[in-house]
């Protein structure tokens, strides 16, 4: 199983690349704690309190947890990922993944062939995109698409590709954008307007993509359904407070403040009942929420078709 993405599905890269630097280490506030809490007891460099959604799908499959890409000396024969989040996010981030997991196969695979043979068996899964790098990933459809040409070129051929979560509803986005109108539920609506039109051009160009190459499986992940319907009805995902970072001192409402931002000084305590969360630090989703949403991307019924069907 090999990954691409950037915060959403990040498990390493970016502490790898910054272990050179201890000051631009310690800026990153996943490696503080209480982030990975939840799992891993301790910080894992994943924007959460524990496991991702690419972290479940891998256990599921009877895979280990994919290492990062950038590790020195680790076994990339049963998949790695290559997300990161680089805070200075640019628009060939996406491509310069690609160019580092075609560096990499040669490392896993001898030959054009087995390589071929390999590739073919392998799932490949880009991140779900949204929160601080949700700009920019607005204007990489068209470079979404590409990369998953790539990726078929050399012989890919079972590709989940994400949407974009409802930013709307992000406690992020809620804080900073007070004067906004929100929807019935809370959201504010132009974001989710605009995430709900990237989401719907997004899948024409999946439809279109995969009329052209058959034998490929190009799964659609519906990140923006599945996390605006567990705000529509937190109760009936086991859900309390889906407005609420868990890990923050920004108190009120959303509990979210740029400057004291979960991981910061006097932000290191995380909520009670971090299973009832949907929101870990006001960007991206608790564990709880993540093993939800991998499950429903494996069986259905939020990724068409399922991972398992």
């Amino acid at each position: 199983m090999f990954s691409f993405g950037d915060s959403v599905a990040e498990t390493g890269n970016i502490c790898v690349v910054s272990s050179v630097n201890a000051t631009e280490l310690d800026a990153l506030t996943c490696t503080h704690r209480p982030y990975g809490i939840t799992y891993f007891g301790r910080p894992s460099c994943r924007w959460c309190d524990g496991r991702i959604v690419v972290d479940f799908i891998a256990q599921s499959l009877g895979l280990p947890l994919l290492p990062p890409s950038k590790s020195k000396g680790k076994d990339f024969s049963r998949g790695a990922n290559m997300a990161i989040t680089d805070p200075v996010w640019n628009h060939g981030s996406l491509s310069v993944q690609i160019q580092w997991f075609e560096k990499l196969i040669p490392s896993i695979c001898a030959t054009k062939r087995n390589c071929k043979e390999f590739l073919a068996k392998s799932l490949f899964q880009f991140g779900g995109f949204g929160g601080n790098d949700y700009n920019v990933q607005l204007l990489e459809l068209g470079l979404t698409i590409e990369q998953a040409k790539r990726l078929i070129a050399l012989g890919a051929l079972h590709i989940v590709v994400p949407g974009i979560l409802p930013t709307g509803c992000l406690p992020l986005f809620l804080t900073l954008f007070t004067d906004d109108e929100l929807d019935q539920y809370g959201c504010l609506k132009r974001f989710n307007r605009l995430t709900e039109y990237h989401n719907s051009m997004l899948r024409k160009q999946l439809q279109i993509l995969q009329g052209k190459h058959r034998s490929t499986r190009i799964m659609y992940a519906d990140y923006y359904s599945q996390v605006y319907h567990m705000v529509q009805q937190p109760k009936k995902f086991g859900l309390s407070n889906p407005f609420e970072a868990c890990c923050g001192a920004g108190g009120g409402k959303y509990n979210f403040d740029l400057s004291a931002r979960c991981g910061m000084t006097g932000a290191t305590t995380a909520c009670r009942n971090r299973s009832a969360r949907l929101s870990w630090d006001g960007v991206h989703p608790t564990e709880a929420a993540n093993k939800m949403i991998a499950d429903a991307w494996l069986n259905g019924p939020y990724c068409t078709p399922p991972i398992l069907s």
